[in-house]
C-alpha cells in the first residue's frame, strides 16, 4: 500500500504555490506535413489553378485643382459593369499654372538674433560659426557705410579680445612656422611703419642714411598695452612688440590700424611682428641699435625643468647686452615673487648690467606705465597683487677700459 502512495504522489503533477506562476506542461506543436510538390513521383500532380476573368481596372478619378482646372468625370457604370468594354480614358486637363511666390523680405537684425539664439544647442564649433556669420550680416551693411573708414579698408572699429581666443603662453623651444630674416638688413620695415619707411627706396639714395631706426622693444608684448601708451609719450621713436603667439599678434595688428584710422597722424610709430626673440633676436637688431627693452609680465615656468623657457638667463642676457647700446635700460616686471628674485639675481651676476639706482627711476616716465599700461598689470591692481620690479642699465665691461 505504501508502495503504491508513493508512485501516486510521483505521478501526480507538482502543485503551484500563490507566490510562484504555474507551471504547466511544454506544450508540443503539431508537426506540419511537407508540401506537396509536383516533381514528387509519389504525389500525382495537380494542374495548376487559374485566375477567373477578370475586368480590367478602371483608372482613378482625376483629382481636381482647386485653382483653376473643372473636375474631371467619373467613367460610366456600363464600362464598370460589362466585362469585354474598352476603359474609358480621361478627358486631358491643362496644366496648373504655377502660384506666385511671394516676395522676399530682408530679415531684420532681431530675426538673426533669434536664430542666433536657436542655434545655442549646437556644438561649440557650430556657434562661432553661426555667429560670426550672422555678425557679418547684421553689422558688415553698418561698417561699409561708415564714415571713418581709410581707403585701404581698414575700419575704425577697435577688435574684441574674445574673437582673438589664444592660449596664455606657448612654448618657445618649439619650431617656428614664421619667415625669419636672415640679417637686420633683410627686414622690411615699410610694412610695418609706412610713415617712416619709403616702399620705394633707392640703394644710390642718401636720404636713406637718415631713416630712423627701432629704439625700443617690446618683448612679449602681449596686447600691446604698453606700445600704446608709449607712442604718445614717445612720437618720433620707433618700437616695435615682439609676440609668438599667432592670434594676440593679429589683435595687436588690428588694434593699431584701427587707431591709425580714428587717429590720422598718430600711433605710425608703433607695430609689431610674430617672431619667437628668444631665438632670432639678432636676426632683427643690429649691435647697440635699442635704447629700452621690456619684459613686462613673462611666464613664470614655476617647473625647475623649464627654468630653460624663461625670457630673462644668464646665456640670453648676453644676445640682450648685444642689442642694447651702451646706457640703456632693460624694464622687467611681475607678479611673481619667486620668478622677481631669478630675473634680479640673473641681472646681478651678468658683467654687461648694473642696477639703475632710485633716484633715477622716480624721474623716469616709463617706470609708472610698467604696472599700469599693460592688461596683465591692470589685471593684478584689480586683484590687489604686488608687483616686482628690476631694473638695470647696460655698462662697459670694466676689461675694455684696461684693454
Amino acid at each position: 500500500t505504501m508502495r503504491l502512495r508513493l508512485r501516486e504522489e510521483r505521478e501526480k503533477p507538482p502543485r503551484a504555490s500563490p507566490l510562484s506562476p504555474r507551471l504547466h506542461p511544454p506544450r508540443r506543436l503539431p508537426r506540419r506535413r511537407p508540401p506537396l510538390h509536383a516533381a514528387d513521383p509519389l504525389q500525382p500532380s495537380r494542374p495548376p489553378r487559374r485566375p477567373p476573368p477578370c475586368t480590367p481596372p478602371s483608372p482613378p478619378p482625376a483629382a481636381a485643382h482647386p485653382c483653376c482646372c473643372p473636375p474631371a468625370p467619373l467613367p460610366s457604370l456600363h464600362a464598370a459593369v460589362s466585362p469585354r468594354a474598352a476603359p474609358v480614358p480621361p478627358p486631358l486637363t491643362p496644366p496648373c499654372p504655377p502660384a506666385a511666390r511671394p516676395p522676399r523680405v530682408p530679415l531684420s537684425g532681431v530675426s538673426w538674433l533669434l536664430t542666433f539664439v536657436h542655434t545655442l544647442s549646437c556644438s561649440t564649433r557650430r556657434k562661432f560659426l553661426c555667429f560670426r556669420l550672422h555678425l557679418r550680416r547684421i553689422i558688415g551693411p553698418m561698417s561699409k557705410n561708415n564714415s571713418q573708414k581709410e581707403s585701404n579698408g581698414h575700419s575704425a572699429r577697435l577688435p574684441r579680445k574674445r574673437f582673438y581666443r589664444a592660449r596664455a603662453h606657448s612654448n618657445p623651444l618649439s619650431d617656428s612656422h614664421f619667415p625669419i630674416p636672415i640679417t637686420p638688413s633683410d627686414v622690411d620695415y615699410s610694412q610695418y611703419f609706412p610713415g617712416f619707411f619709403p616702399i620705394d627706396k633707392d640703394d644710390n639714395d642718401d636720404s636713406n642714411l637718415r631713416i630712423p631706426k627701432i629704439r625700443f622693444a617690446d618683448i612679449g608684448c602681449g596686447f600691446g598695452g604698453l606700445l600704446v601708451n608709449l607712442s604718445t609719450m614717445f612720437p618720433d621713436t620707433l618700437m616695435i612688440g615682439m609676440e609668438l603667439r599667432d592670434k594676440v599678434t593679429e589683435y595687436v595688428k588690428e588694434r593699431i590700424l584701427a587707431l591709425r584710422v580714428s587717429n590720422p597722424g598718430q600711433y605710425e610709430n608703433i607695430s609689431v611682428v610674430r617672431t619667437n626673440s628668444m631665438k632670432y633676436l639678432p636676426n632683427y637688431f643690429e649691435k647697440g641699435q635699442l635704447s629700452k627693452m621690456f619684459f613686462l609680465f613673462p611666464d613664470p615656468h614655476f617647473k625647475e625643468k623649464n627654468h630653460r623657457r624663461r625670457v630673462i638667463s644668464l646665456h640670453l642676457l648676453d644676445e640682450y647686452a648685444y642689442a642694447l647700446e651702451v646706457g640703456g635700460l632693460i624694464y622687467t616686471i611681475t607678479d611673481v615673487e619667486e620668478l622677481g628674485d631669478w630675473m634680479r639675481s640673473c641681472l646681478e651676476n651678468h658683467p654687461l648690467f648694473e642696477a639703475v639706482p632710485e633716484s633715477e627711476l622716480e624721474v623716469d616716465p616709463v617706470v609708472k606705465l610698467l604696472s599700469s599700461a599693460t592688461e596683465e598689470g591692470q589685471k593684478v591692481a584689480r586683484n590687489g597683487g604686488q608687483t616686482y620690479q628690476a631694473i638695470y642699465r647696460r655698462v662697459v665691461q670694466e676689461e675694455q677700459f684696461s684693454a
